[in-house]
């Protein structure tokens, strides 16, 4: 049995452009488009502009920039910073299962990376985009799944045997130690969330 360690590096390292599907390219340029949205539009708070002043004082160097001050920095000071822009408002993208922001931690790697890169092309960049995107999310599933000791998220993400929201709302009351009198109406769920219910 290979190790999963040695399946993620194979994916990281095989995975190229003409492996995606065009709905994945197409999310991918979505993606790319909101999380950079957003890292414009948080450039400009507080809490950036104290992180541009970080990045410039102790991450000196020459070879990022960060966005729209136009600073240079060493690569990692630039993705320190971008990535607190990305956040900078909260409204970068964000993905529910990880209760997390997947764009805002793999852009600014990714654009401080590409930066000194010599003759890289989109398509280079949108693949690293949609594998930095996918191991992400799924370490992110990882994590709440196996490290995350108190009920803090999602629960049931992956189950070895699926119950339902009966079974499932007993379950966490008893964990819990609180009364689960009132179930949520299955109709009223669909009708909030849609097909995740």
């Amino acid at each position: 049995m290979e190790v999963l360690t040695n399946k993620v590096l194979r994916f990281i390292s095989d995975t190229s452009f003409e492996d995606l599907p065009d709905k994945v390219i197409h999310q991918a340029k979505r993606c790319f488009l909101d999380t950079l949205g957003a890292l414009l539009a948080g450039s400009d708070t507080p809490v950036v502009r104290m992180m541009n002043s970080f990045a410039t004082k102790y991450f000196r160097g020459t070879e990022a920039t960060i966005l729209v001050s136009g600073e240079r920095v060493s690569a990692i000071g630039a993705a320190l910073a971008n990535g607190y822009a990305c956040n900078g408002l909260d409204i970068d993208d964000g993905y529910r299962m990880v209760k997390g922001h997947p764009g805002g931690c793999v852009l600014p790697v990714l654009l401080a990376a590409s930066e000194p890169a010599v003759h890289q092309k989109g398509t280079d960049f949108l693949t690293a985009l949609v594998i930095g995107y996918e191991v992400a999310i799924r370490a992110g599933l990882i994590r709440h799944a196996l490290l995350i000791d108190t009920l803090t998220g999602p629960v049931n993400a992956v189950s070895p045997e699926p119950v339902t929201n009966r079974q499932f709302t007993k379950a966490l009351g008893r964990l819990l130690h609180r009364p689960t009198l009132l179930r949520t109406p299955g109709w009223l769920l669909r009708l909030v969330l849609g097909e995740m219910a």
